[in-house]
């Protein structure tokens, strides 16, 4: 799996603390296909309308080649034709449980996603939600009905030919095998006795 967490934080994604994040924003940043930002704001509208976002967002990593979302990040700026994301975060004014959080993503996004994980971290009664996203085996994967795709460093539907290009993928099973030594010696008539269990799993 891909840790993308350690490429832009140069920590794993549960070892990150408030800090990181901060610091992170100090100088301006750009969204890209590996990186997404939402604020939490009232012009995104009520609690859930925002987190409908970030499944989205989501979805999409998931359609493409994975990533993190950032969900308390700071607003976005136009800036010369360019949206940029600099200063104080925009925290998230409630917390979802971690195992309820991804329930919730679960059960709106089909087919089941996996490998989505998140690290909630807690400030002054407020909290950010980082997401790290694999790129999923089995998409394409939509959200109320929609595809969505990392397009230009944004979350978009996805076009037909991606969509198409997704449903026709060749896919292989990921086989590993093990061979465990259970245990060897001497038997009592003199002949030697060795013991193995052969382990396949198809991943």
């Amino acid at each position: 799996m891909d840790n993308y967490s350690h490429q832009y934080f140069g920590k794993n994604l549960e070892d990150l603390i408030f800090q990181d994040i901060s610091d992170f924003f100090v100088a301006e940043k750009e969204e890209s296909d590996k990186i997404e930002f939402k604020a939490f704001h009232p012009q995104y509208g009520n609690f859930n309308r925002n987190l409908e976002g970030v499944i989205r967002g989501i979805c999409a990593f998931l359609n493409s080649n994975g990533g993190i979302l950032i969900w308390g990040a700071p607003l976005g700026q136009t800036v010369a034709d360019r949206t940029i994301f600099q200063g104080a975060l925009s925290l998230v004014d409630q917390l979802i449980e971690k195992d309820a959080l991804i329930s919730k993503i679960s059960d709106s996004i089909t087919p089941l996603p996996v490998n989505v994980n998140v690290q909630t971290i807690e400030n002054g009664g407020n909290y950010l939600y980082i997401f790290e996203v694999q790129k999923s085996n089995y998409s394409p994967h939509q959200f109320k009905n929609i595809y969505y795709a990392r397009l230009d460093g944004q979350t978009k539907p996805a076009p037909h030919y991606l969509i198409d290009a997704l449903f026709k993928k060749v896919s292989y099973p990921n086989i590993e095998g093990f061979i465990n030594l259970d245990r060897f010696g001497n038997a009592d008539n003199g002949n030697v006795f060795l013991d193995i269990s052969i382990i396949i799993i198809n991943f």
